[in-house]
C-alpha cells in the first residue's frame, strides 16, 4: 500500500513538473511570436515606403479646419503669404492636425507655372514641418500656391481621400 501511495505522489509531482514546463514553453513561444510580429510590422512599413519626414516635429497650436468637416480628416487652412525673391527659405507650417487618422504628404506647387516647389515625406498626426528650403528662389510675381495633401492610413498605409488647398503667394 505504501508503494501505491509513493507512486501516486511521484506521479502527481511529475505531472505538476510537466505542466509547469509546458506553461513556460507556451509563454516563451508567445513572447517570441509577439516580438516577431512587431518587427515584421516595422519591416512591412519600411517595405511599403513609409518614410516620415525628419523635419517634422510635434505642433501645439490650435488651427482652423479648412475642410469644414466635423468628422473625418481635418485639413488646415493656409493664409496668403509674401516672401523674398532672393531667398530659398519658405516660411510655411505644413501641419497634420492631431485628430487625424492618417499621415500627410505635402506637395507645394505654383498653379501658373506647374512648378513643384517641394514634396515632403509623411507627417504624423500632431506633427508639423515648420518651414521648407526651396531648391532655388522664385521669380518676383503673384502666384496661386497649391498645397496638395495626400493622405495615408496610419494603420495600413493605404491611400485615403486627399485635399488641395490654394493660397496667394506674393514674391517680392
Amino acid at each position: 500500500m505504501e508503494d501505491k501511495s509513493k507512486n501516486s505522489k511521484v506521479l502527481v509531482i511529475v505531472l505538476i513538473a510537466v505542466i509547469a514546463i509546458l506553461a513556460a514553453v507556451g509563454i516563451t513561444m508567445g513572447v517570441l511570436l509577439m516580438n516577431n510580429n512587431s518587427s515584421q510590422t516595422q519591416d512591412t512599413a519600411k517595405q511599403q515606403g513609409v518614410v516620415f519626414d525628419s523635419d517634422a516635429s510635434h505642433y501645439e497650436q490650435e488651427v482652423s479646419n479648412a475642410g469644414g468637416a466635423e468628422q473625418g480628416i481635418k485639413i488646415p487652412g493656409y493664409p496668403d503669404m509674401t516672401i523674398s525673391s532672393e531667398s530659398t527659405d519658405f516660411p510655411i507650417t505644413l501641419l497634420n492636425p492631431e485628430e487625424n487618422p492618417c499621415n500627410f504628404k505635402f506637395t507645394l506647387s505654383l498653379q501658373e507655372t506647374g512648378e513643384t516647389l517641394c514634396t515632403t515625406d509623411l507627417v504624423k498626426p500632431g506633427d508639423a514641418i515648420k518651414g521648407v528650403t526651396l531648391d532655388k528662389p522664385i521669380e518676383k510675381g503673384t502666384y496661386t500656391l497649391i498645397i496638395n495633401i495626400s493622405t495615408y492610413s496610419v494603420d495600413s498605409n493605404s491611400q485615403m481621400n486627399g485635399a488641395q488647398v490654394k493660397s496667394t503667394l506674393t514674391v517680392e
